[in-house]
């Protein structure tokens, strides 16, 4: 196994669209998992990513992605288990499949954190907003489910669950995750298909 890939071993990610209660749900799954906690798109990295999708600019969405979730990992050290808020599906998300799959090469067992348009829109208090906004809201929580369903992830569905059974059923499937991972004989494979 080579060192890129033993570094990504005892990584997970926990993903979604705004609205879904993942920084809560990360937060109490990395505390239940005696694990460390990162979040390679707060500060500034974050308004990097935003800017160049923004842009249109999907050369720096992959390159700006890659290297914010590397630095996150790189700063967690050799600490496992590591929780990473925010992962690969949000980078795809904000690129066409096309690009993203061929490009891609940063994978990490993902887990989706996933609500409803209407659950989201209540969440982010804009049931009131503009046809636009609800439309761009309406496009991220397909793209996430698509891209997660496409990859094979874990989908928690937290529309009407409360945060104790959201984190409960998050904490589950990233302790099946990790133990899964652990395995040497399914590190093998590719690890695009680790999600």
């Amino acid at each position: 196994m080579n060192t890129a890939t033993e570094s990504l071993t005892g990584v997970i990610g926990i993903d979604g669209h705004d609205g879904t209660g993942k920084t809560t749900i990360a937060r109490a799954a990395a505390h239940a998992l005696n694990a460390s906690y990162q979040r390679p798109f707060g500060g500034e990295r974050g308004s990097l990513l935003a800017r160049a999708a923004d842009a249109g600019d999907s050369d720096g969405v992959l390159r700006i992605g890659e290297a914010a979730i590397a630095a996150a990992i790189s700063r967690a050290g050799p600490v496992r288990p590591l929780v990473v808020e925010r992962s690969w599906l949000t980078v795809g998300s904000l690129v066409s499949d096309e690009e993203f799959y061929e490009r891609w090469q940063l994978w990490i067992p993902t887990i989706l954190c996933w609500a409803d348009l209407p659950t989201t829109l209540e969440r982010l208090g804009m049931c009131a907003e503009p046809t636009e906004s609800m439309e761009r809201h309406r496009h991220y929580v397909d793209r996430y489910r698509c891209m997660a369903e496409d990859r094979g992830c874990v989908i928690v569905d937290t529309s009407n669950a409360t945060d104790d059974e959201a984190i409960a059923e998050v904490v589950r499937a990233a302790r099946r995750l990790l133990r899964w991972a652990s395995v040497p004989s399914m590190q093998s494979g590719r690890a695009g298909d680790i999600q």
